[in-house]
């Protein structure tokens, strides 16, 4: 009975869309999930159900030609900016870990629920996808699995087009067509989306035009890529303000991912989640670790010089 629940969920058997006020009993982090995952507690069952759902359906979605761009991501937290000495916390994220692949495969099954819904019912809704991707992943399977493999990949990775009429198929994603639905208090075309939804579901019409959404999303899309070249600016100046804080001495994993020019290497410091290049020892391929110290950080002139501990 459960594997036959599991399947619909992979399949998207059935589903309905209703209006709903969800009541979090409590909350968890990332890491706090994945360790009762890990833990397999009977008193945590629907987690451990919601696991095995998004497990099938990653390997769903990758029979259907999803791409694996899982990687490990740092993220910054700052207490006092403004002081001398700010207290810097990081902690990396890695996509691959149970709990941000039951998250993400969710948040994705939504995608897909009201990109369906709204095909059916002729909504306008921002219906992404990437039609042109035709990435053949078995050129890829010398990589290590991983960091790696992702990053060769995402390199080849085009951006994702918009159709506010009707779904395209999203080959990355493995989707015949996804929404974005799932963060309407962060980005604003979701909130849109939901517009769009609730109006219907109320036995309105929809209060945008596809024209309209088209519209929007052209001003959106600009702000959208502003506030990321910032945030990824901001992100960058405290990842070196921690470096350039550490001891000198510290020696960091790095992951070799490409080669830049010569013996000069594009590096994955494991760590701490962050990418930067340095000069690597002859003999070293893709996908080899090696540790390297940090030389020199300078946040405010965005330089960091990084040399292999040999």
């Amino acid at each position: 009975m459960l594997l036959r629940h599991l399947l619909c969920c992979v399949l998207m058997a059935e589903f309905s869309v209703d209006n709903s006020v969800i009541k979090p009993t409590y909350m968890l982090t990332y890491e706090s999930a994945s360790e009762l995952l890990h833990l397999n507690l009977e008193e945590e069952i629907e987690l451990k159900i919601l696991s095995e759902a998004a497990t099938l359906r990653l390997q769903w979605r990758q029979q259907q030609g999803a791409v694996d761009t899982a990687t490990l991501e740092a993220r910054i937290k700052v207490a006092n900016p403004e002081d001398p000495e700010p207290v810097i916390n990081l902690y990396v994220e890695n996509q691959a870990d149970p709990a941000m692949r039951l998250v993400t495969e969710m948040m994705l099954l939504c995608g897909e629920v009201i990109a369906t819904y709204g095909s059916r019912n002729n909504i306008p809704l921002p219906y992404r996808g990437q039609p042109q991707s035709n990435i053949d992943v078995s050129l890829f399977q010398h990589l290590p699995e991983g960091p790696i493999r992702s990053s060769a990949i995402v390199r080849l990775m085009r951006a994702a087009e918009i159709d506010f009429r009707k779904p395209i198929r999203h080959g990355i994603l493995g989707l015949p067509g996804y929404v974005q639905f799932t963060s309407p208090i962060r980005r604003y075309m979701d909130l849109l989306a939901h517009y769009q939804v609730k109006a219907y579901l109320r036995g309105e019409s929809p209060p945008f035009s596809a024209g309209q959404l088209e519209g929007m999303a052209s001003i959106l899309n600009m702000h959208s890529r502003l506030a990321k070249r910032l945030f990824s600016s901001s992100l960058r100046y405290w990842i070196l303000e921690y470096l350039r804080s550490q001891p000198k001495e510290r020696k960091y994993r790095a992951l070799i991912l490409k080669f830049i020019k010569d013996r000069t290497a594009a590096l994955l410091l494991v760590e701490v989640g962050f990418q930067a290049s340095a000069w690597v020892s002859v003999g070293a391929q893709i996908g080899d670790e090696v540790e390297v110290r940090v030389d020199e950080a300078h946040p405010r002139d965005d330089f960091i010089s990084l040399k292999e501990v040999i």
